[in-house]
């Protein structure tokens, strides 16, 4: 097996407006363009998709790569992995999900995003069809999607929600990461990809998988440290897809068995993680912890909410209280509201248009944003 990136004989390269050759390319411009550079430069290079601009590191011991992280609660840090830790996980992928020359896979986001690069690299790594549709609108991703018979998807729960158009019956696998998928969502990609059998991933760009519809990915090893009463701690996590550090900055921790965690929390049961959200997003309000994510969760589960960002405050009588930003066609009343614990309930509700959403290169929310829209927002909060 080769310890770089390599494309195979049968492989093709798709952008938003067609067939992209897979041979060097001196001036890299669009997506397409620095992903064929990005693999003529694998056996020799670490490279950095990061657009407009293909950067070529110093050379490494064994083929590198850098990408970025999803950036949601700070800014997106640049890692580097080896090459040799993804091409572990497609050979997984290709035995269990016959991949292969049949198969013609599709991304929606940016190349930045490591979800969106492994998803392209994989299907050109098994000698399949790689679609790279960022930069076309959501209706016209759809209407790709169908038109050029695509089998597999990759994308984040905000990506699924926002296509919209006719039902693409040619995809047979939806692989959902980057989020936890709610059933809204769910439902939403079954209409548009009926004949998908949909996969739920949980992990992170530092680890690569970690969970396949809840069970632990081939090769991964879990543990949770540290737990409380019910079970639920510090996820820690051991395998071959593992990062090897950040571009900058001090690396995450590490213990000496070579186990690492990216501060989430869990829980296992019958072999199955249960995520509680990260530690960074856990708040006390009087003696309750509430994270955050769950509430976030409860806003998305109701009718017409298609984003949804949850912010704390200080507040002089409980320690905490909480705001919420929303997109959709919902106009939220305070009794929408009453599933959650009345700690957990948000204080105010603001609704931002859908095209203002603010978003990292990853597709995430970007809370940082967010939080700057809320704070010019406040003559449209909605107080319970």
């Amino acid at each position: 097996m080769s310890a770089h990136f390599t494309a195979a004989p049968t492989a093709r390269l798709f952008g938003p407006d067609g067939p992209q050759p897979l041979g060097p390319v001196r001036a890299p411009a669009s997506e397409p363009e620095l992903l064929a550079a990005a693999l003529d430069a694998a056996p020799r290079a670490t490279f950095r998709l990061d657009p407009p601009a293909l950067h070529l590191g110093p050379k490494q011991p064994g083929p590198a790569f850098e990408t970025l992280t999803g950036g949601t609660t700070g800014t997106p840090r640049h890692i580097r992995r080896t090459q040799a830790s993804w091409i572990a996980s497609f050979e997984v992928n290709r035995a269990t999900w016959s991949l292969g020359e049949q198969t013609r896979a599709a991304t929606l986001g940016s190349l930045a995003h490591s979800l969106t690069l492994y998803g392209a690299l994989e299907a050109l790594h098994v000698g399949g069809e790689a679609h790279l549709l960022h930069g076309l609108r959501p209706d016209r991703q759809q209407q790709a999607i169908a038109s050029r018979a695509i089998t597999l998807l990759w994308a984040t729960p905000s990506q699924v929600r926002l296509l919209s158009g006719p039902p693409a019956p040619g995809v047979t696998r939806l692989l959902i990461g980057g989020g936890a998928l709610d059933a809204a969502t769910e439902a939403h990609a079954r209409a548009l990809l009926p004949a998908a059998q949909i996969h739920s991933f949980y992990g992170a760009a530092e680890t690569s998988f970690i969970t396949l519809d809840g069970a632990p990915y081939p090769g991964v090893e879990i543990e949770i440290r540290n737990p409380d009463a019910d079970g639920t701690g510090e996820v820690w996590l051991r395998s071959p897809y593992l990062f090897e550090g950040y571009a900058t900055g001090p690396d995450p921790h590490r213990d000496a068995r070579g186990f690492t965690t990216v501060g989430e929390r869990g829980r296992l049961t019958d072999g199955n993680l249960h995520l509680a959200g990260r530690a960074d997003r856990a708040v006390r309000i009087a003696e309750q912890t509430v994270q955050l994510e769950e509430v976030e969760a409860a806003l998305l589960a109701l009718p017409g909410v298609t984003e949804a960002a949850v912010l704390p405050r200080p507040d002089s009588a409980r320690g905490t209280r909480l705001v919420a930003a929303y997109a959709g066609t919902a106009q939220l009343e305070p009794s929408a509201l009453t599933a959650l614990p009345p700690l957990a309930r948000p204080r105010s509700l603001n609704r931002i248009a859908t095209e203002a959403w603010p978003r990292r290169p990853s597709g995430k929310t970007d809370l940082a944003a967010i939080e700057v829209l809320l704070a010019d927002e406040h003559s449209k909060e909605v107080t319970p």
